[in-house]
């Protein structure tokens, strides 16, 4: 996927090597090894943090990438999606959850 923009850049995470890999797999986010060769992940030079023991949020993420890739890569990855997409404001809206049970809506553009 073609990630544009992921809002925020904070996500709650129990299980963080689990979390990394799986927004690393399913939006295609580079990987940035820091200390003691520990994976984190990154969006345009920004890091991305997993916070353990923090309530589940939604998660934004803006695509640059057609609707019908977007399908194919979930099913890809059997990512299900918990609700069928919509189009809102001439956008197609996906929405998915984590395993962590944050939600997470994938918007193409």
């Amino acid at each position: 996927m073609r990630v544009s923009q992921l809002s925020p850049l904070s996500i709650p995470a129990q299980d963080i090597p689990r979390a990394v890999r799986f927004y690393r797999e399913v939006f295609d986010l580079p990987s940035v090894f820091g200390k003691h060769e520990s994976a984190h992940l990154s969006l345009h030079g920004e890091g991305i943090t997993f916070i353990e023991n923090a309530a589940s949020i939604n998660v934004q993420v803006i695509v640059k990438d057609t609707p019908a890739d977007i399908q194919n890569h979930f099913i890809n990855y059997f990512v299900p999606e918990t609700r069928p997409a919509e189009v809102i404001d001439q956008a197609t809206h996906f929405f998915i959850a984590d395993f962590e049970g944050n939600t997470i809506e994938v918007i193409a553009k």
